[in-house]
């Protein structure tokens, strides 16, 4: 029932603002998976910068001094923004993302169209965190008072260390495949082979588990 001087507007203005309040874990989970997220896309970007800048050419250097950038300025955001445990510059990052994507995109459509129709895993990898940190921010950016709830307000630790968990799971789970098909991925030295003497001069038939 309303009040005599309560509009229907005003009583649904306030249970917007009150179901908004009453999932502080759901925002501070919201907000790891976004740095999660950006450090992830941070990471595949450096990737692909290695890849860019050991190839020749102009384009290739553009492109890994752009990935190069990128990448720093995603780690220093995710570093900074989960140091002061918010959304730090909003309305600056937004549009990089959106710019970030749309560069993926592009490169991702230009594999495709060409004759050998290639598909960039790492481009696809860098894709999909970026616009996992992109959905993430934007909801935050929509809830910027979702901070009541729980004990005075605070998240609930365990709730928020399983989705802090499930966020890491599912942003490795993109991530890792991106990274493994980068140059630096595909030059890696495989765990096993990690402390094993060299096999200059071995016969390849008796030693079969070393190659590169």
């Amino acid at each position: 029932m309303l009040h005599p001087h309560t509009t229907r507007q005003d009583q649904e203005r306030e249970e917007t603002s009150m179901a908004g309040q009453d999932h502080p874990t759901l925002k501070a989970a919201t907000l790891l998976f976004v740095y999660f997220a950006a450090m992830a896309a941070g990471m595949v970007d450096l990737s692909l910068s290695a890849g860019y800048l050991a190839s020749s050419g102009a384009g290739p250097l553009i492109g890994g001094v752009a990935a190069l950038m990128a990448g720093l300025a995603f780690l220093a955001w995710s570093l900074w923004g989960l140091h002061r445990n918010s959304l730090v510059v909003p309305q600056l990052v937004l549009p990089a993302l959106v710019a970030a994507a749309a560069i993926h995109v592009a490169v991702l459509a230009a594999g495709l169209l060409a004759p050998s129709r290639s598909l960039d895993i790492s481009h696809l990898a860098a894709l999909g965190v970026t616009l996992m940190a992109l959905a993430g921010a934007g909801w935050l950016r929509r809830h910027p008072k979702t901070n009541g709830g729980g004990t005075h307000g605070q998240p609930r630790t365990g709730r928020l260390l399983a989705a802090a968990f499930g966020a890491a799971v599912v942003v490795a789970s993109v991530a890792t495949p991106g990274l493994a098909a980068s140059m630096a991925g595909q030059h890696a030295v495989p765990h096993g082979e990690h402390g094993q003497a060299p096999t200059e001069g071995v016969n390849p038939a008796l030693n079969p588990g070393h190659h590169h």
